[in-house]
């Protein structure tokens, strides 16, 4: 059979397995007595084994098996968990996401498991030689036979010991056998190469509800939907049927192994009069309905589907050609003043809103995608360092644009690494400073307005901006005049300036500084924004503001001349009218007082190279305040046109990286407009 049509869904459920392995094994860690978290890894291993075996990929399910193994042990107490025994289950699970990424570019493994399975097998041995102590009295040979015997045995009492019921399902039970009904306790046991047990569940509850009634499930339905379970499930049931019909019936969806099925004994429902069964009878029906319609919601509002990004991308276009196309129908009703068109405009417009508000919300990606890197990336860098460090994770649920969640990964990545290298301290120079020896680092998402904001924040010995500005000027990137005259603020900024750095020694890790002028490239090619304080001694926190979607925005529309430019509305602060006589000229700039606050003013023609004959001060003056980091800025423009939902275009490969310009719109005249990036433009 060919297995090319499952292999998105092995990727994407590989991932997932990967993830909660790494989630897991660093809980793991900090307790290893927890058999909970135990079970979670096993779990996750086991199903990852069961997958990538059906697919053919034997290494992976080679290695996912003798990690099996290790944490069998484990979990039956035969041996304890100690540093080495996590070390080498992350080594393992670095090898599986190798493995995994090889499989996703080549379709083949390549990476060497025989010496990390050798390893795993030594643990295996050393735990099985303290289990050989026990007396020889404890072991008894059992044959095969008796062994099957009493593995079925087993499984029979694992049906009925595994279940309690609360009063409300007892008076279910009660009703049913009223209604002649039987009581059964089902368990599936699905195959362990099963791929879609999720879809399995469905169509086992599916089948059963045609030929009784459901009461119970064990794990819940949502984590059946989920698939937070190994390769079995319990369900109560109540069935005119006898016990091989129900079986059968099961056994009729493809990836079912087994089914065992046997009946309910429960001393509270027999002992539950026959008067008191016609007295709840009505009752429970109606809670019976209650509970199928909570069943049956709850697998509605859990069931997914999984779409190609590139699909998103293409829906996401489209919807941008209805909202082009929508804005020049807008527009020739007006010119010709269409009245029966403009009122199905107004319902069209209305629709295209309504679809483009769902499409934008289908393309958002929790930021938790992002996150989950970094538990681990900190536990790592602080080990290898010799510090202690917590790393505190909030808002990982705010959802971005899955383009911006793809970009914004590498600067958290540099960011957080400057934290951990240089911000925080060693434990030792943390107490002689009366911190504690743990450090702490704070990874946070909120939303703000139409924009989130990311928060980066150590506890660490800070920035000195004094040692900035000396180094800035030993590199050559500012004078000593300059430096006299920046602020506080100013001089922490200098940080962002190319090839600057305050590392003395070169290591794996960047110095704080090396690189973030390209962190702040990359955040402003977002169309986002980066703020950063500092106090020595007490830390530093970074501030990184973006907007929710980067493919449909709101914008300001002006006039230079003839031509046309949108600036995001984002940026804008206010519009103003300044006359001449308002304007001072201050060490040749020349400078507006805006409420107190003194803001530079410049004409947007002559920074775009607009030609026009106009005068760079008019009398009166059409002003847009916009903001770039912590300054404001007037730009002097010609017309306000008014404020426009446009659409993002890319400008293609021959004007990548035009400072000033993000992108163009199609306004509804079918003209291009240019979109101003204002952080770069100042």
């Amino acid at each position: 059979m060919s297995m090319s049509q499952y292999m998105s869904v092995f990727i994407d459920e590989s991932k997932e397995h990967l993830q909660l392995m790494n989630d897991s094994l660093l809980q793991f860690e900090q307790d290893t007595e927890d058999i909970k978290i135990v079970n979670e890894i096993f779990r996750a291993a086991h199903t990852l084994k069961g997958m990538s075996a059906t697919m053919g990929f034997n290494r992976i399910a080679e290695l996912t098996h003798h990690m099996e193994n290790v944490l069998d042990n484990i979990r039956n107490g035969v041996s304890v968990a100690d540093g080495t025994t996590v070390d080498t289950l992350f080594e393992c699970l670095d090898t599986l996401n190798l493995l995994v990424d090889e499989v996703i570019e080549t379709g083949q493994e390549t990476t060497e498991v025989s010496d990390l399975m050798s390893k795993l097998d030594e643990m295996v041995k050393g735990a099985g030689k303290s289990s050989k102590q026990a007396p020889k009295s404890e072991k008894k040979e059992v044959k095969t036979e008796e062994k099957k015997e009493e593995k079925v045995d087993a499984e029979k009492k694992e049906v009925k010991d595994e279940v309690e019921f609360n009063e409300y399902e007892k008076e279910i039970l009660a009703a049913g056998k009223g209604k002649e009904m039987t009581p059964y306790l089902i368990k599936v046991i699905l195959d362990e190469g099963c791929l879609l047990k999720a879809a399995r569940t469905y169509m086992v509850f599916r089948n059963l509800e045609e030929i009784g009634e459901v009461i119970k499930s064990i794990p819940s339905v949502q984590e059946l939907e989920e698939e937070k379970f190994d390769n079995s499930f319990l369900v109560a049931f109540l069935s005119k049927k006898n016990a091989d019909e129900i079986k059968n019936t099961i056994l009729e969806v493809s990836e079912v192994n087994n089914v065992l099925v046997s009946n309910i004994e429960i001393n509270a429902v027999e002992k539950v009069e026959e008067t008191e069964i016609k007295s709840v009878k009505k009752v429970t029906d109606q809670k019976q309905d209650k509970a199928k319609k909570a069943i049956t919601s709850a697998r509605k509002t859990t069931t997914t589907v999984r779409v190609d990004t590139e699909k998103l991308d293409l829906l996401m276009n489209l919807v941008g050609e209805l909202v082009i196309n929508k804005t020049r129908l807008a527009q020739l009703g007006l010119e010709y003043n269409l009245q029966d068109l403009s009122e199905t405009l107004s319902h069209v417009d209305r629709v295209t809103s309504d679809i483009q508000a769902v499409v934008t919300k289908v393309r958002m990606v929790p930021i938790e995608t992002v996150f989950n890197r970094f538990p681990r990336m900190v536990r790592d860098l602080s080990k290898d360092l010799g510090k202690d460090i917590d790393l505190i994770i909030e808002g990982k649920e705010t959802e971005l644009d899955r383009t911006v969640i793809d970009e914004i990964g590498d600067p958290l990545v540099h960011l957080i690494r400057n934290s951990v290298d240089h911000g925080v301290e060693l434990p030792d120079k943390r107490e002689s400073k009366g911190k504690p020896r743990t450090g702490t680092i704070l990874l946070k998402a909120e939303h703000e307005g139409n924009s989130v904001v990311i928060t980066i924040k150590d506890d660490g010995k800070g920035m000195d901006t004094e040692v900035l500005a000396n180094k800035a000027i030993e590199k050559g990137i500012i004078t000593q005049e300059e430096a006299e005259k920046l602020s506080h603020e100013e001089k922490l900024n200098l940080i962002f300036a190319p090839g600057f750095s305050t590392a003395s020694e070169i290591t794996d890790l960047s110095g704080r500084g090396v690189g973030m002028d390209v962190v702040k490239t990359k955040i402003e090619a977002l169309s986002g924004s980066i703020e950063m304080t500092s106090e020595v001694d007490k830390g530093t926190e970074t501030r990184i503001k973006l907007p929710l979607t980067l493919a449909i925005i709101e914008a300001l529309m002006i006039k230079l001349e003839e031509e046309v430019y949108a600036i995001p509305l984002a940026n804008i602060v206010e519009t103003i009218d300044i006359a001449k006589k308002d304007i001072r000229t201050v060490q040749n700039e020349k400078v507006i007082l805006l409420r107190g606050e003194i803001v530079p003013i410049l004409n947007l023609s002559s920074i775009l190279e607009v030609e026009t004959e106009k005068p760079e001060i008019e009398d009166r003056n059409t002003v847009v305040i916009v903001k770039a980091g912590n300054k404001k800025i007037g730009f002097i423009v010609d017309v306000l046109i008014g404020q426009q939902e446009i659409v993002i275009k890319s400008l293609g490969k021959m004007f990548q990286g035009t400072k000033g310009i993000t992108g163009a719109t199609v306004l509804g005249n079918g003209e291009v407009a240019l979109i101003l990036d204002v952080l770069t433009l100042v």
